[in-house]
């Protein structure tokens, strides 16, 4: 199976009906008010600008996956998870003090440039901020409507949405668990691990592939099952984001290479490097982790300092590992075979990208 080629179609499909959604949404804004709607067309420039779509395209696979038919409407109901994944972004942006994202100014540095163009005074930052977050509340809303109008049964549709709570419920607990850590830098190698499960696995891969299946009208027993494959894959393609956000490039991932290091994130890279350093290593850690004005010279003396260590290739054979356990409890599934093929290519993909 060519895994991109997949990939780029069903990007193209979910994307298509995110233009289509939001620019009903645009046309229908009460009273007409241009501020909102450029707001609202803003955010819908910066949702298209990039992104793999990897939930939405996970909720479809977990749909065909059980058995589901409806090809049409679980692409036109995948769009609810994108639209979350938006909202979440959006206040993540401010959290991290990220002014980019796919090359695009951020809603709140966007909306802080506006203000520096339009007003008077020194609450641009705050009134980006204001905007991002207000706007991220309202991709929520969007992101639940999606789902809640879409064709299905609706005790199904009840189920889903359930569902939908408890992903945004323990994206939020991950968050926090990051902000704490970040903050802490002491965090241990379990909870760095119980944070990932949070904020990303049971997110990105766990949860989206559920909703499809619940959709599908799958039961409980094949939703556990997911888990045994979606909660390493997830937590494999964290580690990965982690990797290249120290050693990766803002071209292809569109975003800042050393921003994490900026904002002091607590990685499992970071933590292996500490667990494995010397004491001048860790000396040399404790400056550039954190560092707000960190420049090229000091991402690559960090980036040696992970090679040094031994973080990197630590880091790299556990990712193996999940990524093996992943395949594992795949074979084990009762799925389509169609959807085998391809969350097993999706695997090989994952656990090899670059962007």
């Amino acid at each position: 199976m060519d895994i991109q080629r997949e990939l780029a179609l069903l990007k193209k499909e979910v994307d298509y009906e995110i233009a289509i959604y939001l620019d009903r949404v645009i046309s229908e804004t009460p009273y007409k008010d241009v501020f909102i709607k450029s707001a609202i067309k803003y955010f819908k420039k910066t949702i298209l600008a990039g992104g793999k779509r990897i939930r939405p395209i996970m909720m479809y696979w977990g749909y065909i996956g059980a058995g589901g038919k409806d090809r049409s409407e679980i692409i036109k109901a995948s769009v609810s998870i994108e639209l979350i994944h938006a909202f979440l972004l959006m206040h993540d942006d401010i959290v991290d003090r990220d002014d980019i994202r796919h090359g695009k100014k951020t809603m709140h540095a966007k909306y802080k440039e506006h203000y520096e163009h339009f007003f008077l005074g020194d609450d641009a930052v705050h009134f980006g901020e204001s905007i991002a977050i207000i706007s991220g509340d309202y991709l929520y809303s969007l992101g639940n409507h999606v789902l809640f109008a879409s064709q299905f049964e609706p005790a199904i549709i009840i189920r889903a949405l359930n569902k939908m709570q408890d992903i945004v419920g323990l994206t939020c607990v991950g968050e926090i668990q990051d902000i704490y850590m970040e903050y802490g830098k002491k965090a241990t190698r379990e909870k760095i691990m119980q944070m990932y499960e949070n904020k990303t696995a049971r997110y990105t891969f766990d949860g989206p592939l559920k909703l499809g299946a619940i959709l599908a009208g799958a039961d409980d027993e094949l939703c556990v099952k997911m888990s045994k494959f979606a909660v390493p894959l997830g937590i494999a393609f964290q580690i990965r984001d982690d990797m290249l956000g120290v050693f990766g490039s803002m071209k292809k991932t569109g975003k800042p290479v050393g921003s994490d290091i900026a904002e002091g994130k607590m990685t499992l890279l970071v933590r292996s490097a500490y667990d494995h350093a010397s004491q001048k290593q860790k000396k040399e850690l404790d400056r550039l982790l954190g560092n707000k004005k960190i420049g090229a010279y000091e991402v690559e003396a960090f980036q040696q300092l992970m090679i040094d260590t031994g973080a990197k290739d630590d880091v790299d054979t556990y990712m193996q590992k999940l990524i093996d356990e992943a395949r594992s409890a795949l074979q084990e599934m009762t799925l389509s075979q169609e959807a085998k093929e391809f969350l097993f290519a999706l695997t090989e993909y994952l656990s090899n990208r670059d962007k």
